[in-house]
């Protein structure tokens, strides 16, 4: 074996050894790629609810702060549940965007202004996305006694705290 082929078979040694790296590089770069896609996407259509009191008008917004439109079927309180729950034969829409009009409204709980101590309260709302995926979302809240005046006179009424918890993906039904 002369110089030229021992050179020539180091040279082709020293190449294998080169693609076999390069294909185990290229492997572990495709399953990062995989990995950022994969998180992108659940970004892209990640489901959130903001819960937003209105003791002006006796209501809770719904701010919808995900990326896909969602539908209200349903609310349950733990608050007076009996009088409280309420769930839908049609969806309320609660349209995808990123202002204060991507919303929906729910009336506070009934007699909330009729409490005499500091009351703390959840909320489930049971809701669905346009892909069919159906969702939980979870709030609490506290309710405090106050007095407001109405007509120039003192009448009871209630301060209201409330905030989101999660929501998660759940097979509910009524």
């Amino acid at each position: 074996m002369d110089v030229l082929q021992i050179l020539n078979t180091i040279f082709t040694g020293f190449t294998v050894i080169v693609a076999i790296i390069a294909v185990i590089l290229a492997f572990k770069i495709g399953q990062k790629q995989n990995e950022i896609n994969n998180r992108l996407l659940s970004l892209q259509d990640y489901v959130a609810i903001s819960f937003i009191p209105d003791s002006r008008n006796g209501v809770i917004k719904l701010l919808n702060t995900g990326k896909s439109n969602l539908y209200l079927w349903g609310f349950d309180w733990s608050f007076n549940s009996a009088n409280n729950n309420y769930h839908y034969e049609k969806a309320r829409l609660i349209s995808a965007g990123t202002n204060d009009s991507s919303y929906y409204w729910i009336p506070l709980p009934k007699n909330i202004d009729k409490i005499s101590t500091t009351t703390n309260f959840d909320i489930k709302l049971y809701l669905e996305d346009d892909y069919g995926n159906k969702w939980v979302s979870e709030g609490g809240g506290e309710a405090n006694p106050i007095k407001i005046m109405s007509d120039e006179k003192e009448v009871p009424a209630a301060a209201i705290t409330i905030w989101s918890y999660k929501t998660y993906k759940d097979k509910w039904s009524f």
